[in-house]
């Protein structure tokens, strides 16, 4: 039974994926793209950039996701409809959570040792985490396309 792409991101990030490997590995199988080193450049990303909480593993993941759709394989491509659609998916991000780092969105600094351990106790997914993925898969799932 086919999934859509917001239940495909959530169940990736289930299955253990982090944040940005979750979406960008979604968003791939979406689109058709298949390499299996994919999630593996994504993994610096997750837990807001190599688990610093800073900027949001499910907002870089999905700018890396509209690079695949409308990114460029030379320099005389064009780049400003890529760097359009990641503008506009930040500010939207911003809009909806009130900031695009990790470590405000979720309330909590998972940079640090016990804020970690309180993630991972508390799961990732019961955290701001799964809105952030949904709301990421959502723009994507609306974007992706329209960049076709």
């Amino acid at each position: 039974m086919p999934h859509t792409l917001e239940e495909t991101i959530v169940r990736n990030m289930e299955s253990g994926y982090l944040c940005s490997e979750s979406v960008l590995k979604g968003a791939a199988d979406y689109l058709g793209i298949t390499w299996e080193h994919l999630p593996a450049i994504a993994t610096g990303l997750g837990a807001g950039i190599g688990g610093t909480a800073n900027v949001c593993g499910t907002l870089t993941g999905g700018a890396m996701a509209l690079g695949l759709a409308r990114g460029r394989n030379s320099p005389d491509q064009d780049f400003l409809a890529c760097l359009g659609g990641v503008q506009e998916l930040v500010e939207e991000f911003r809009g909806r959570f009130g900031s695009i780092t990790c470590v405000d969105v979720l309330g909590l600094d998972i940079s640090t040792e016990d804020g970690r351990n309180r993630a991972i106790e508390t799961g990732f997914l019961n955290l701001p985490c799964k809105d952030c993925l949904v709301f990421v898969a959502r723009y994507l799932a609306e974007n992706l396309s329209a960049a076709d």
